[in-house]
């Protein structure tokens, strides 16, 4: 019959643990069998038909009209690039507008026919007044004016996935150009903290206190109408203020929104 050392302990746990050796430097590590299973994080949910990349990229459609679409993302590489370019081409990308400092080269996306935009400014402040004007004119020249000049265009026909998109991104792809994208909704009619909400909803952690004060205190029509009245009021025979009005007209008819 066996018998139990007196040394020994009668009560002493049992390990749930055990070790584990690495092939690459033989060190061993304690696995719990039991929640192993456990350990593997779940994939991070992601906008429909955009491939899990560095960080989510973020498809951005206003409510106010199905044409306009905006995607943001944070900072490719060149050795990643090619992994973004197939997001930017099955979203028909026209332009891409960086708020930091380069880390690709530009000349990869001109030679896919996508226009490259370098309008840096401060991570975690707020865009100044000059590149405000600079990307609200070009979401006018590339998506408003398009849609506005297609009054015949039916509700299908801007369902589809060749509407107009304009990638934005910083370094992370949380302040710089989340706001971008906020003001931009703004100047279409979206009401400014309902801005914050929509994005955030697709996009968690956008934004800083600081960004969402200047949010808050964005005033629709006053750096848009500015960026409208250097040369579009020429091309339409009008003065800066018949520009904006009429901006305003149409754009009221086109999203369905109050005069």
């Amino acid at each position: 019959m066996s018998t139990i050392s007196a040394n020994s302990s009668a009560h002493a746990p049992v390990s749930m643990f055990r070790s584990v050796s690495t092939e690459s430097s033989g060190s061993t590590i304690a696995v719990n069998p039991s929640t192993a299973r456990l350990q593997r994080l779940p994939t991070p949910p992601r906008s429909p038909g955009l491939a899990p990349l560095g960080r989510q990229l973020t498809l951005i459609e206003p409510p106010m009209t199905k044409g306009i679409r905006f995607l943001i993302l944070d900072c490719p590489t060149d050795s990643t690039l090619p992994f973004y370019m197939q997001e930017l081409k099955r979203n028909n990308v026209t332009d891409v507008v960086r708020c930091c400092e380069p880390t690709y080269r530009a000349e990869t996306l001109r030679a896919e026919g996508i226009t490259v935009h370098d309008w840096p400014f401060r991570d975690g402040a707020v865009p100044p007044v000059n590149i405000i004007k600079n990307w609200l004119q070009l979401v006018d020249t590339r998506i408003v004016r398009r849609r506005s000049g297609s009054p015949s265009a039916s509700e299908e026909e801007e369902d589809t996935p060749t509407a107009p998109t304009i990638a934005v991104h910083c370094v992370a792809g949380l302040g710089r150009a989340p706001i971008l994208v906020a003001i931009a909704m703004i100047e279409l009619g979206m009401a400014n903290l309902d801005t914050v909400e929509f994005i955030r909803r697709r996009r968690r952690g956008c934004f800083n206190s600081n960004q969402i004060q200047y949010i808050d205190g964005y005033k629709r029509g006053k750096i848009l109408k500015n960026s409208l009245g250097s040369g579009s009021s020429a091309a339409s025979g009008a003065s800066s203020g018949g520009a904006a009005s009429g901006l305003k007209n149409g754009l009221s008819k086109m999203f369905r929104l109050k005069a």
